[in-house]
């Protein structure tokens, strides 16, 4: 867990491959200091972390690792067809980096105060995987959608509107 909480905090930034190396060097300098720790033990991939699989499960939602990735694949697909069900229909094809994005996107939102930025070029997926991911936490997505005539008024209603879905 401390590496992949090391991971999410540091190495998700990081955008050169020297300094994603230096990372990994720095990481694996403070794990030698941890004789009894072994380097393949810790970084064993996938590394991904996640509460929402035990909580789909009918389990208490537990912060745990995911040792099989067609365990998360097959809770998403399912929530996937929920969601098409119940709100809209959405067609992704969950790969494997897909569905760590979504465990990623799941870890911020679910802290207290926690957002995120989902920065891609259109049709990347970004949207599409954090309307699914707001869907399993049983969270709202609130969206402001700009047109040719949207003022300053506009975006401020827009932000009144959403100070009081989050306070209420």
């Amino acid at each position: 867990m401390w590496a992949h909480e090391c991971h999410r905090i540091w190495l998700d930034r990081l955008l050169f491959p020297e300094d994603r190396e230096a990372y990994m060097n720095m990481m694996r300098a403070g794990i030698k200091q941890f004789p009894d720790m072994k380097e393949e033990v810790i970084f064993e991939e996938p590394l991904v972390y996640t509460s929402f699989v035990a909580a789909c499960k009918g389990h208490e939602a537990t912060y745990m690792s995911i040792k099989d990735m067609e365990d998360l694949r097959a809770v998403l697909e399912q929530k996937m067809a929920e969601y098409n069900e119940n709100v809209a229909s959405m067609d992704l094809v969950l790969f494997g980096i897909a569905c760590e994005h979504i465990t990623r996107i799941a870890r911020i939102i679910d802290q207290p105060c926690g957002n995120a930025l989902l920065v891609g070029v259109g049709g990347s997926g970004k949207q599409s995987l954090g309307k699914l991911t707001a869907f399993i936490l049983g969270q709202e997505v609130f969206r402001i959608i700009v047109t040719s005539n949207y003022s300053m008024f506009d975006l401020k209603t827009d932000i009144q509107n959403a100070y009081v879905k989050a306070g209420v």
